[in-house]
């Protein structure tokens, strides 16, 4: 239904004002939202509703900006971007109609020029949008630049593209292939990262998922490319330019029955990253073995500081220390470790090796728990209790993956940072850089307009654009030369990661989520004394039976 209400929100800029809302829940979500509308048409409820197509741009009436705290998520450990661990909130303008801008109602105050529509609406409201749009003054947007050429011909039209919500550097990349392709039109469709899944699931279930869909690698997760790819709903991209340059371990992680199903774009850093100030003013300096770990933990929580904030209460990160450590354990005996994973018959119950390097790494953990590194109970702290502790010089760093680091910054931009990673044995040569997987890119295979998806995904793996992409995300390419720089607050692993002395997270190549949810579980049993070492090693090592 539609109706108008007060709102002085806007006051101190243009004075009271009054605005149209929608209301409408939408059914691949349990939620009802309000969706405004210009001033102008509150009677007539029309003009722009829930999402705001190329050709019919709309008008912030006011340009303010807010700044709004993300929301603790659930988000899986593959993804790469940069609210990784949550999505903020957007702030709502009120908007006039035109038929020259092409901004969304949802659009990010920080920028412009969005094009994002929500899947969280669904059903109903997507008629009352529907209806509405058309009520909007006609018009286009042709782009302009670019030329084509017959290998181009057939690129043109609208593509959705869909990802988490606020993905750095998409929109400028949906805005230079519009640029170099003119006569096409590229809508970002997001969804918090807790949601993600399901809806772009149920999508793909009805018959009308985007044409090009942000997918996790290997099969861990509802949207992991090789479970999607084995179900034949991605298209096959092995004959795509770009293929080999990216690389067998990434690539890996998004092929199935030696089919490529997504490109892999970057990875990011997983350490700790901590107050230089801080450090130096404690009387300090990075630990390089793990015997200096234990001394250091133990000489800044003797002065009052937590060494290492965890905010264990969200899921996944009570598991990245221990995977942290056991990559380096296992990698240091076995540095083709890799090539044992990524097998087609590797057989993770089965497997000595990495069964003794996770026993080896609880009990580290647990050393490192005794030695208060971590603070006081831990799995009362969430993700962004975590992060103000450091933010406000409780604490000296966190362990976090780099793609949360515009997070941390955040919560205080005076401080400054470097990164540094947890080793996990008495000699430093040992430690490997541990990263994650960042944003991958497949195709609907049931795509109308899969011309132009593909050369979507080609453009984006450009070299230049997976090195934006990555800088961006505050990530890294997976193949590191010389030049590759690595910004200034993550100087710390530039050694190990020039030095090709990088680990992806085991999770990434896990046979079943079962085992992502039952090492969440495990390991707060165990920092909480609930359960002893064996007992966390039998329950992880039996859920890749799927037990």
């Amino acid at each position: 239904m539609w109706s108008c209400t007060s709102d002085t929100s806007t006051r101190a800029r243009t004075g009271p004002s009054r605005r149209c809302f929608a209301w409408a829940t939408g059914s691949l979500r349990s939620s009802t939202r309000r969706i405004p509308l210009p001033r102008s048409t509150c009677s007539t409820s029309s003009c722009c509703a829930a999402r705001t197509e190329r050709r019919r741009g709309c008008r912030r009436a006011s340009t303010g900006r807010s700044r709004t705290s993300p929301t603790t998520s659930s988000r899986e450990h593959q993804r790469p971007d940069r609210r990784f661990l949550g999505a903020p909130a957007q702030k709502r303008y009120p908007l006039h109609c035109t038929t020259t801008e092409r901004t969304t109602m949802f659009a990010s105050p920080t920028r412009s020029r969005r094009k994002r529509g929500r899947l969280a609406l669904a059903g109903a409201i997507l008629v009352t949008a529907a209806t509405a749009l058309t009520a909007c003054a006609s018009g286009s947007s042709a782009s302009t630049g670019g030329s084509t050429t017959k290998a181009d011909s057939g690129i043109k039209g609208t593509i959705r593209v869909s990802a988490e919500t606020d993905q750095p550097f998409l929109q400028d990349a949906a805005d230079a292939f519009e640029k170099k392709y003119p006569g096409t039109t590229v809508t970002l469709v997001e969804s918090p990262s807790n949601t993600y899944q399901t809806t772009v699931r149920a999508q793909l279930a009805a018959g009308h998922a985007p044409d090009v869909m942000f997918v996790w690698g290997g099969s861990g997760n509802a949207m992991a490319s090789q479970l999607l790819g084995q179900a034949g709903l991605l298209e096959d991209l092995s004959d795509r330019p770009w293929a080999k340059s990216i690389g067998p371990t990434a690539n890996g992680l998004v092929s199935y029955g030696g089919k490529l199903y997504a490109l892999n774009t970057y990875e990011n850093p997983t350490g700790v990253y901590y107050n230089t100030a801080l450090m130096d003013k404690l009387g300090q300096k990075v630990p390089t073995t793990f015997p200096q770990l234990l001394s250091w933990c133990k000489a800044v929580a003797a002065k009052g500081v937590t060494p290492i904030a965890l905010g264990n209460q969200t899921g996944y990160l009570d598991t990245e220390v221990p995977l942290e450590l056991a990559n380096t354990i296992a990698y240091s005996k076995d540095p083709d470790f890799a090539k044992q994973v990524t097998a087609s018959d590797f057989n993770w119950t089965n497997s000595t090796e990495w069964k003794s390097a996770l026993t080896q790494a609880l009990k580290e953990y647990m050393q490192m728990n005794d030695a208060k590194c971590f603070e006081p109970n831990s799995t009362g702290y969430s993700d962004q209790q975590a992060n103000s502790l450091v933010a406000t010089e409780k604490a000296v760093g966190v362990d976090i993956i780099a793609s949360a680091i515009p997070s941390v910054q955040a919560d205080n931009p005076k401080l400054k940072y470097d990164m540094f990673e947890i080793p996990a044995t008495s000699k430093a040569s040992d430690t490997y850089l541990t990263a994650n997987t960042g944003a991958a890119y497949g195709v609907n295979k049931a795509s109308t307009n899969k011309k132009t998806a593909i050369a979507f995904v080609d453009f984006m793996a450009q070299s230049d654009n997976l090195t934006k992409a990555a800088k961006a995300n505050f990530g890294l390419p997976y193949t590191a030369t010389k030049d590759t720089p690595v910004t200034s607050d993550m100087k710390g692993i530039s050694d190990l990661y020039h030095a090709g002395k990088t680990a992806l997270w085991q999770t990434n190549f896990w046979p079943n989520a079962n085992v992502k949810q039952t090492m969440i579980a495990q390991d707060q049993n165990l920092i909480l004394g609930k359960a002893d070492i064996n007992a966390v090693v039998d329950a992880i090592q039996q859920s890749f039976a799927g037990k």
